[in-house]
């Protein structure tokens, strides 16, 4: 069972590991130096990754067990042995145990360590990341208050540049310029912008100043907050910091719901892997003779983790605005996990209707016959 569910989970990870470092890297420009730190960086989001897809590796990897057992007739067999369901279940149930351990030890001391290291990296090799991470044609937020849109970019060069910096919590920035480049002097990483504006507006109210410029310079090392320091997520603070935080923290300050909602998450996010271990066996834990019900089964927990890790970050997102909801953050995953348990007490399933049966079957089928197919090649 942990076989099945790690392959899966390293399946995952590296799927979405490749997918991000595609979509946020331009292996076409940047130096060597830029292509190092994007994939030192890259690395230090691993451990957000694993927490993320577990739950779903632990769902998948239950039922491809269950769907094999029951393929070799072994579930009929036990059953008839006088096995219970509880006996079967029980290496599962571990495995989710042991993947909620992990989640609840990551959520308080890796992912706060590593999301606050990569952001630090960030912001030390501001210059060396900016060409590599902003794309051509999309807004990039760079930072927890800055967003970059570039129309065109050639390596370092940069054109029709729109910069948006509310770092400072009384002032609105907004950067207008034609072109660009980023560059160091005397061993200062600067953003250099050409032939431009910055509209400055004082924060509730309707003054503006507009200032033109032919040549501006930006410090890069500063690009991390209006006083020079480094601003950090909730998700990149200790837990102790969470329980304890700083009244004169400005972050704290202006959104105060995310506190409490990061902390209660990262106590009840270990109860995922459990609740889809509970659900792998819910859903795949009863003989089945038809063919397409194996694939059926896969997905019928990719659904369930989807829905209730939807749920989840919906839950979230409502409690950073009010802590109204901060009891269903464990009851969603304790009513699931209940849920399953009743099911796999009382040997009740879901179902995959018939036609979806029927065109799994047909699919089971199709590949089966491909791979004959490829089979004969070789051997002809």
């Amino acid at each position: 069972m942990l076989k099945a569910s790690i392959g899966s989970t390293l399946a995952m990870v590296a799927l979405v590991w490749v997918t991000q470092a595609v979509s946020r890297i331009d292996f076409a420009t940047g130096s060597g130096n830029s292509i190092t730190s994007f994939l030192h960086f890259m690395s230090l989001l691993i451990p957000q990754f694993i927490t993320a897809v577990l739950p779903f590796g632990i769902a998948l990897g239950a039922v491809q067990v269950l769907n094999a057992m029951n393929s070799d007739s072994e579930m009929p067999v036990l059953a008839s042995a006088g096995i219970g369901k509880w006996q079967v279940a029980k290496p599962i149930l571990i495995a989710g145990f042991i993947a909620g351990s992990y989640t609840l030890f990551s959520n308080h001391f890796i992912e706060p360590y590593t999301n606050a290291t990569s952001r630090d990296v960030l912001t030390q090799s501001r210059a060396d990341l900016l060409t590599t991470l902003i794309q051509e044609g999309r807004f990039t937020r760079v930072d927890s208050d800055i967003t970059i849109y570039v129309n065109e970019k050639n390596g370092n060069a940069l054109n029709q540049i729109m910069i948006s910096d509310t770092r400072d919590p009384k002032l609105e920035l907004i950067y207008y310029a034609q072109s660009g480049g980023v560059g160091e002097v005397n061993g200062e990483s600067l953003l250099i912008l050409n032939d431009g504006e910055i509209h400055r507006k004082t924060v509730g109210t309707q003054d503006i100043t507009v200032i033109r410029f032919t040549s501006y310079a930006i410090s890069l090392s500063q690009f991390s907050r209006a006083d020079g320091i480094t601003t950090y997520f909730v998700d990149e603070r200790p837990t102790s910091y969470l329980l304890d935080p700083d009244p004169n923290d400005k972050r704290v300050q202006r959104f105060p719901g995310e506190i409490p909602a990061e902390l209660h998450k990262r106590f009840s996010d270990w109860l995922y892997p459990v609740l889809l271990a509970f659900a792998g066996m819910a859903l795949a834990g009863k003989p089945k003779s038809h063919r397409g019900s194996s694939i059926a089964n896969f997905v019928l927990a990719f659904g369930a983790a989807i829905i209730y890790r939807g749920l989840s970050e919906t839950v979230i997102g409502l409690n950073k605005e009010t802590a109204d909801y901060i009891y269903l953050i464990y009851l969603i995953p304790l009513l699931g996990i209940a849920i399953s348990a009743w099911m796999i007490a009382t040997q009740r399933t879901i179902e995959a209707p018939d036609w979806l049966l029927i065109y799994l079957d047909r699919l089971a089928q199709f590949m089966k016959n491909i791979r004959l197919a490829f089979a004969r090649r070789k051997v002809s």
